[in-house]
């Protein structure tokens, strides 16, 4: 039996398993990929559902500094709020040119990479929740994205109340657990540019389904590289959602 932990997934806070979380998040081999999609935007309702796993624990010890390392400058936070825009309004060509050369696009979990095409598809119908850009470590993401989800009014209350923290010591565990959880996905080292992004994203209808979706919570992470002045391209990008219900 995996160990019950109190921890955060995609920097919030939950009770799940943290050694289920390793099993659904961590692929086992590098997933190269390039870019390639388009939807519609549309404003959700719906339910929220996510995929389970298991695995086993990972222990992290973080030492917190008075105050966040900031993004570098204002092109990275822009960077990462315009690839969010494009994820939401299913906008394929600005996806397209936010990725760098041969960017690794996967899903938490997987051992094989996707194309542009297949996150549009999968995230073309969202609402964006929040966007927020940081200078490795991300040492407030667990905070940002429990304000995020206080203001989310499109999103319903039982789909977002796992989300929102309150206590001091969660938010402090939270924050703790999204800094290892970016390192687990993106391989971040002190002073990488990272992001995140939440959407509620409608599932896919299967084919000759009319029903209007039911929707979840996806997270996005990403890194970046500066590939001119004031300029960043995404290297990386895993989405999903790994938070077992």
């Amino acid at each position: 039996m995996c160990r019950i932990c109190r921890t955060v997934s995609a920097a919030v806070v939950l009770v799940v398993s943290w050694s289920a979380l390793g099993q659904t998040t961590r692929p086992t081999t590098a997933a190269p990929l390039y870019a390639a999609g388009s939807a519609v935007g549309a404003r959700p309702d719906g339910t929220d559902g996510s995929p389970a796993g298991s695995g086993r624990a990972t222990t992290v010890m973080v030492t917190e500094p008075e105050s966040p390392a900031p993004a570098a400058d204002a092109a990275w936070p822009r960077t990462v709020r315009a690839f969010a825009k494009a994820l939401a309004d299913g906008d394929r060509a600005a996806i397209d040119a936010a990725l760098a050369h041969k960017a690794s696009i996967r899903r938490f979990g997987a051992t094989h990479g996707e194309d542009s095409a297949k996150v549009v598809e999968r995230l073309g119908k969202s609402l964006l929740i929040g966007n927020h850009a940081y200078q490795h470590p991300p040492l407030v993401m667990a905070a940002d994205i429990a304000a995020d989800f206080k203001v989310a009014t499109a999103v319903p209350d039982r789909a977002k109340v796992k989300y929102l923290i309150d206590d001091e010591m969660e938010i402090k565990r939270g924050n703790a657990t999204a800094v290892q959880w970016v390192v687990e996905q993106l391989a971040a080292t002190q002073g990488t540019p990272v992001g995140v992004i939440v959407l509620w994203s409608g599932r896919p209808n299967p084919a000759g389904v009319t029903a209007p979706p039911l929707f979840d919570t996806v997270f996005v992470l990403c890194r970046g590289e500066e590939v001119g002045p004031g300029e960043y391209r995404l290297t990386n990008v895993v989405y999903g959602n790994p938070i077992p219900e």
